[in-house]
This record gives structure tokens, sequence and C-alpha cells, in this order.
């Protein structure tokens, strides 16, 4: 019986030794300040890569201060001039980078849309990386909603969220959106991820129109105010000067057009205010 102590007690001592814990707290309500200080300095416990995506990257879970949340992590950084889609197609001015991500999310923070999921610049396996907070409670993607015909219970509010993604896309000059990054979770809030294609330096529009005849009140006074210098200091080391002299451009053609639908219909036609954003506190956001 001594000797069955002794060893119960030696095994409690050789767990304790290895870190073992209770199960981590999920971070639950935090705000984007948190997360990025959550992205930036979590422990990543164990990472495993990710189904879908041709850039390499890797679904992470990062524990800190008590708290698990699992991050999308994407590395990539590849650019040139032209790049051969095949067919006797060339794409000018290639760019894949995780830089983008990054800098699509603060500029869409800075627009006040809140419709991509935090992501902070960090060292991963000695390459700088892009950390994306995990959206949890997503049910489907926009790919999966279309195939299966899944209506939304607030088509306006739904709609009008599209019409957000659309400009925004417009503004980056995305040029790899598809309807597999753009998530749907259970309050059906619209997410977008993946921008590593965008910010392209053409000061021309993708395809004007997309843009449509819609726009946020909100969206629209953002791009008014939007100038070189918080650009810049929003995405130094992420944009070239290159890069941001377009999406300037760009933001004044997408200005203009706004303008000239106001001019033509009214506001009422026109503008419009975005629908809350409705968060399950009960689950990890």
């Amino acid at each position: 019986m001594r000797a069955m102590v002794v060893w119960a007690l030696a095994l409690l001592v050789t767990v304790r030794a290895h870190g073992a814990e209770a199960p981590a707290k999920k971070a639950v309500g935090l705000t984007d300040a948190e997360k990025e200080s959550f992205l930036a300095e979590g422990v990543v416990v164990h990472t495993r890569a990710v189904g879908s995506g041709v850039t390499g990257s890797v679904r992470a879970t990062l524990r800190k201060g008590g708290l698990e949340h699992d991050a999308h992590i994407q590395s990539i950084d590849l650019s040139k001039p032209l790049n051969s889609l095949g067919a006797g197609t060339t794409e000018i001015d290639f760019r894949d980078t995780y830089r983008n991500n990054i800098a699509a999310y603060r500029l869409d923070r800075r627009l006040g849309l809140g419709m991509i999921p935090v992501t902070v610049e960090r060292d991963f396996e000695r390459k700088k990386s892009a950390f994306t907070w995990w959206v949890d409670d997503v049910v489907m993607d926009e790919l999966q909603r279309h195939d299966k015909k899944i209506e939304a219970p607030d088509p306006l509010a739904w709609n009008r969220q599209m019409y957000a993604v659309r400009i925004f896309d417009q503004l980056i000059y995305n040029f790899d959106r598809n309807l597999g990054n753009l998530l749907v979770d259970k309050s059906w809030n619209l997410w977008m991820i993946d921008h590593t294609r965008a910010f392209k330096i053409f000061k021309d529009l993708k395809d004007v129109a997309n843009l449509g005849t819609h726009c946020p009140r909100s969206l629209l006074a953002a791009l008014r105010e939007l100038d070189r210098p918080s650009l810049i200091r929003l995405s130094r080391r992420l944009l070239t000067e290159g890069q941001v002299t377009a999406l300037l451009a760009r933001r004044d053609l997408i200005v203009k057009y706004y303008d000239a639908k106001i001019a033509s219909l009214g506001e009422k036609e026109v503008l419009y205010d975005l629908p809350m954003r409705v968060m399950d506190a009960s689950a990890p956001h």
C-alpha cells in the first residue's frame, strides 16, 4: 500500500512538472485591442494545416493568461511584375502576401466597418506572418449558402452587408475575392477573410458595375475623410507608396460615383445605415 501511495505522489509531481493544467478559458467578449494583444503574445500550443486555400496557411491554437483561442496564420510573401495565369493570360503587378491581410484589417477598422477579423503581424517559424483571429461561430461560407439556396432571415440587412463588401473590394482592388472567403456566422454577420491578393497599383476600379446603387452612409463619410497621412500611418511597412497612391485614386472614383448617384436619385435612395452586428456573448467571436 505504501508503495502505491509513493507511486501516486510521484505521478502527480510528474504531471505538474510537465505543465498540466485545467482547460483554458475561452476568449469571450474581448475588444479589438485585447485580441491584438492575444494574437501577438499568445503561446502557440499546437498547429494543423488548413484544408482549403493554396497559400500553405495553418490553424494554430494560442494560449495566454488562461485564455485559449485559434488563429489563422499566413506567411506567404510573393510579388513579381508579371504572372502567367495560363491560356495566354497574364496578371500585371502580381502580389500574394500576408502583409495585405494586416493592411485590410487596419483599413476596415479605419473605415468603421468591423467586417474583417482582427489581424496582427508576428513571426512564425522564422517568417513574418499574419495572425488572424479565428471566427469560431461560422456556420457556412457564402459559397455554401449560395449552393444550398439558404436565405438570410433578414434579406435587407444581409444585402446591406454585401454592398459594403463590394465597395471595400473595389477600394482595395481585391483580385481574388471568392464566395469561399466570405464567412457567415450564426448571427448572420458577414466576415471578409483572405486579402493576400489585394492592393494592386492600378488607379482604376476593378469592376465599377459591382458598386451598384447603395452605399453605407458611414462608409461614404469615412472614405471622404481618408487622407494620405492616415493611410500611410496604418499601412507602414505593409503597403508601398504606389499602392497608397492607387488606393486613394480609387477612393476618389468611388466617392465621385456615389456623389453622382445621390445627385441623380437622392440620398434616401442611395445611403443607408449598416445593420448592427449581433454577437453571441455565450460563444467566442
